[in-house]
């Protein structure tokens, strides 16, 4: 066996180039022992503590020397990452091999663990620990730097802020397990520190009593198939948000991903509607009625109204339920939709995003049951091991309508299956299968209720287009806040869904209590339109605000989008982690680019006192000159000036009347496109091109639905709003030339 492992090291060697690596500002030094220093811009940021590997029931560690280190090697070469020098170490207990290796890249380091033998009694017992262990970091204090922990379910709509010092805030297990952030508070330097693969098995965990953050193999796999690799990655950015961009375009460039092929998704690009939790017809239908009646009813009224929902979200009332409440049967009950739901996306023409839930143990798809299909069956859940069955459930839905699987319940059969609690490979089997089912059928995912390691595991599924990013949503409630679980979402290339809304305070006849109430409605519709993700409000018929709704899209229901999804500026972690320099409340920022042209979004609510933004908070860039106007609270148009010498008065706020800003650039012949006064996002590269100023003035084409009205607003150089209203042409566009005698329409 040492020969066999002898030669395997010396393949991976040969695999390099032996040319210097291309280094940059991070870099590890690598100790004749194995220990590491990980410095960036050549100041130490991380320092090893010990490697260790659990095999037959028994842990051999480097510390005690149990683990011993047999030869080691570095070279140079190059992958799809870049060029990097490798570090690799080979590791015995004496009669198992184990190997570890360390990729300096120009702008990150990728740890890996493989284990060369099937392994066996590779449990400690404890799921929220590691059994294996590199890298690992001590967490020695520097109050200097401060951290984000994603961690907890939504796409990590738990994470936490601190310092490097105080680890209380820092994610561990099965759940805590994410991207940690680690910056610098004058935001120069930023570390991101995540798993890089096998993300379903990889956990992160905290040791006090050695103050030592380890990453690893979960400590209840009990086995380990040979070649097994478990890797961990660290990226070098500055501040939080470009730190975040920086370490997804890595990941999302090693597994193939693109960053916004998600907006091509329907429910990202078309207003839908939404029977989810917090819907009015979430569990409860018109009186009388059933679901299929209730849902034709919806369509007719919003046609009536002149609402353009383009699909429906069917929540888990639809189908059957078996033991615990799991899924039996994935079909429309008879009581439900009597003539199928072929039926009603026939009449309404309304494609549908399907829900599912978990696997109850007395499905009628397993063989143990008389179904068809292979499934594990535990006490409470089961689960799906086939292709063939994935393949066969997404086919049958996508010929009745379905263009979006919605999996739910993702955390529960996670952390309630005993099966993924001993397996290495189980969790990635399960989430592939689906994929491949997706793409067999041409359907696309939704995650929800998701750990933040099922969002890293997204970068290996294209079908995955966007995840919940918040709880679910109940009128009245603060669900709304997603600053921190879009910037996750945006650098793995998914958009952020909210969940549902209503569009009035006051729906009579809810199931929820005669006291439910919505007076956050405007902040709710301005938070979803700034998501990127799914814009669905979840109205009774007759009980819709058209002009609040129709704030986010076009007469024809596309969404009119910003660039990124709006998440917190790197002032907010700041104030978090040092209670200074930030607003000291929820602001989140956004922006839209248009021909070399850069508009900004700011929205604040909860502020505790008032702030001065910065043009970095409205997430635009200097130098340069802005106009700034309100759109909340604000009755007249009061248009303000903005640059790097004159911030953004933000006042303090609650959350009726919180405040949104757009910032708009003043462009070199002095005018300026402030766009439509009655959408979020006033100027959408959804619907404005072609922008031209010159000597004369300004002209702009804008896209809309044929004979749609489009008012169009201009700022001129002598501090005058001018505007026009045009009508679209047949070819879906007009132009709008605004000179100093005013706005006129032309064909675009």
């Amino acid at each position: 066996m040492r020969t066999l492992v002898v030669v395997l090291l010396a393949t991976a060697l040969a695999a390099v180039h032996a040319r210097p690596a291309a280094r940059g500002s991070i870099d590890v030094d690598v100790a004749d022992d194995g220990s590491y220093i990980v410095t960036v811009n050549g100041s130490p940021w991380f320092s090893s503590m010990d490697t260790y590997v659990t095999l037959g029931n028994t842990t051999y560690a480097a510390h005690n020397n149990t683990l011993k280190l047999e030869s080691k090697d570095h070279s140079a070469g190059a992958d799809s990452g870049g060029a990097y020098t490798v570090y690799n170490q080979l590791w015995t207990t004496g009669t198992t091999f184990w190997f570890t290796s360390i990729r300096v890249y120009t702008e990150h380091v990728v740890f890996s663990q493989k284990f060369l033998e099937d392994a066996t009694g590779t449990a400690t017992g404890n799921r929220q620990d590691v059994s294996s262990c590199f890298p690992s970091f001590n967490m020695s204090i520097d109050a200097t730097r401060g951290y984000v922990s994603y961690q907890g379910d939504m796409t990590g709509s738990s994470t936490r802020v601190g310092t490097w010092g105080d680890v209380s805030a820092l994610g561990t297990g099965v759940r805590g397990t994410g991207p940690i952030v680690v910056f610098k508070k004058d935001l120069s330097v930023s570390t991101v520190v995540s798993p890089y693969s096998n993300f379903m098995s990889l956990n992160q965990a905290y040791h006090k009593h050695t103050n030592t953050l380890a990453f690893g193999l979960a400590g209840s796999v009990d086995k380990v198939p040979a070649g097994f690799t478990l890797e961990t990655i660290v990226s070098v950015g500055s501040g939080i948000n470009q730190g975040m961009n920086t370490w997804g375009d890595i990941l999302l460039s090693q597994y193939g991903k693109k960053r916004h092929a998600y907006r091509q998704d329907m429910a990202m690009e078309l207003l839908g509607y939404s029977t989810d939790n917090g819907a009015y017809y979430y569990y409860q239908t018109e009186a009388g009625k059933n679901y299929e009646d209730t849902l034709i009813d919806v369509h007719e009224y919003a046609q009536k109204e002149g609402i353009p929902y383009k699909y429906v979200l069917l929540d888990s009332w639809w189908y059957y339920k078996g033991k615990y409440d799991g899924v039996k049967t994935w079909d429309a009950m008879p009581t439900i939709f009597p003539n199928g739901l072929e039926y009603l996306f026939n009449v309404t023409g309304w494609p549908t995003q399907l829900h599912n839930r978990f696997w109850a143990p007395d499905n009628t798809y397993a063989k143990q049951n008389g179904g068809d299909y292979e499934f594990i069956i535990e006490e409470k859940y089961a689960l799906p091991i086939e292709q063939r069955f994935w393949d066969m459930l997404m086919l049958e839905k996508r010929k009745s309508g379905m263009f979006m699987y919605e999996q739910d319940w993702l955390d529960d059969e996670f952390d309630g299956l005993e099966h993924f609690a001993t397996s290495a490979t189980l969790g990635r089997q399960w989430m592939m299968q689906m994929d491949a089912g997706a793409q067999h059928a041409g359907v696309t995912i939704q995650m929800c209720m998701s750990h933040v390691r099922h969002i890293l595991q997204s970068v290996e599924m294209p079908s995955v287009t966007n995840a919940r990013a918040s709880g679910d949503y109940h009128p009245g409630n603060s669900q709304w806040k997603l600053g921190d679980s879009s910037i996750l979402a945006y650098a793995l290339g998914i958009g952020p869904s909210k969940d549902n809304y209503w569009s009035t305070p006051i729906q009579e006849g809810t199931h929820y209590g005669p006291s439910t109430r919505e007076w956050n409605n405007r902040l709710q519709s301005a938070v979803i339109t700034f998501t990127t993700g799914p814009v669905a409000p979840s109205d009774k018929v007759g009980s819709s605000d058209r002009d609040l709704i129709m704030r986010c899209c076009d007469q024809a229901g596309r969404l009119l989008r910003p660039d990124r999804p709006a998440t917190h500026p790197d002032s907010f972690f700041v104030e978090s982690a040092f209670q200074s320099g930030g607003p000291r409340g929820e602001v989140t920022s956004t922006h839209v680019e248009l021909d070399n042209f850069r508009w900004g979004y700011l929205i604040a609510a909860e502020l505790q006192e008032d702030y001065n933004a910065t043009l970095a908070d409205a997430d635009v860039v200097g130098p340069g000159s802005f106009k700034a106007f309100e759109s909340n609270v604000t009755k007249t148009r009061e248009i303000v000036d903005f640059n790097a010498n004159t911030p953004l008065q933000l006042k303090k706020c609650g959350t009726t009347d919180f405040q949104q800003y757009t910032v708009a650039p003043v462009l070199p012949n002095g005018w300026t496109l402030l766009g439509e006064f009655d959408k979020w996002v006033s100027v959408s590269a959804d619907r404005f091109s072609s922008l031209e100023a010159g000597s004369a003035g300004v002209s702009v084409v804008a896209t809309g639905l044929e004979n749609e009205k489009v008012t169009t607003n201009f700022f001129t150089p002598t501090g005058e709003i001018v505007s026009a209203t045009c009508t679209v042409a047949s070819n879906q566009k007009v132009k709008f030339v605004a000179q100093m005698h005013g706005v006129t329409c032309a064909l675009g």
